[in-house]
C-alpha cells in the first residue's frame, strides 16, 4: 500500500483487491461505468461490470 492511498477513496487505491471490494459495495452505476472504462486491472473492470449488471437487474 502506498502512503498516498490513505488520502484517496478505496475505489482508486493502488491495490486491485481493495478496488474490487469497493466496487462490490457501491451502488453508483456511473462510478462503475468509469471503472469499467478506465481501471488498469482487468479483474477490477470485470468486477465492476458484474456489479453493474447485478444493479441493473434489480431495477
Amino acid at each position: 500500500m502506498k502512503f498516498s492511498d490513505f488520502f484517496v477513496p478505496k475505489i482508486v487505491r493502488s491495490d486491485p483487491k481493495v478496488r474490487i471490494d469497493a466496487v462490490n459495495k457501491t451502488d453508483d452505476a456511473n462510478l462503475l461505468r468509469q471503472v469499467i472504462a478506465k481501471d488498469q486491472s482487468e479483474e477490477v473492470r470485470q468486477a465492476a461490470a458484474q456489479r453493474l449488471k447485478a444493479l441493473e437487474e434489480t431495477v
